[in-house]
């Protein structure tokens, strides 16, 4: 059964609750497994063995974590074992213009020089999913869809 693992740090919950909302939306398409973790609990075993890496982060100064860049930073140990599969971002900020997009960006620029799959939104945030501080229902309904789309994709390319 194809996995997606979906790896976020949320310091004030706000991402936590995103990365909630796009588990929601995966775990909605059949024959996918899904599991949610800090980056801080992901391991290079974790990176392996999932086919789809969906990472989300806040927002500091423009942007991802620390937390963050140090999973990627570590990734490096994964180069050339994280070809072809399924890659997505999303993030959360204090504010519009705070940043979001551009660290969503440094995290999908991460993703695509390991060589994974990165599939644009056509409708909604067409990046990633964003958040303004708490995710309200527009930016909980357009995880949930990043999470049925990333899966979809998943389950077409490593499904039976």
């Amino acid at each position: 059964m194809p996995k997606m693992l979906i790896a976020c740090f949320s310091n004030s919950g706000n991402t936590r609750s995103m990365a909630r909302a796009v588990q929601e939306g995966a775990e909605g398409v059949a024959g996918l497994d899904v599991v949610l973790k800090t980056v801080k609990e992901t391991d290079m075993e974790d990176l392996t063995g999932a086919d789809a890496i969906v990472i989300g982060s806040p927002t500091y100064f423009g942007g991802m974590s620390a937390e963050v860049k140090d999973l990627l930073d570590r990734s490096i140990r994964c180069y050339g074992k994280l070809i072809g599969k399924v890659g997505g971002a999303f993030s959360s900020s204090g504010s519009i213009g705070g940043g979001n997009e551009t660290t969503i960006l440094g995290i999908l620029q991460a993703l695509m020089i390991h060589g994974m799959v990165v599939q644009g939104v056509q409708k909604g945030d067409h990046y990633g999913p964003v958040s303004i501080r708490e995710p309200d229902d527009a930016a909980r309904a357009q995880c949930v869809a990043y999470g049925r789309m990333l899966g979809e994709l998943t389950v077409k390319l490593f499904g039976p």
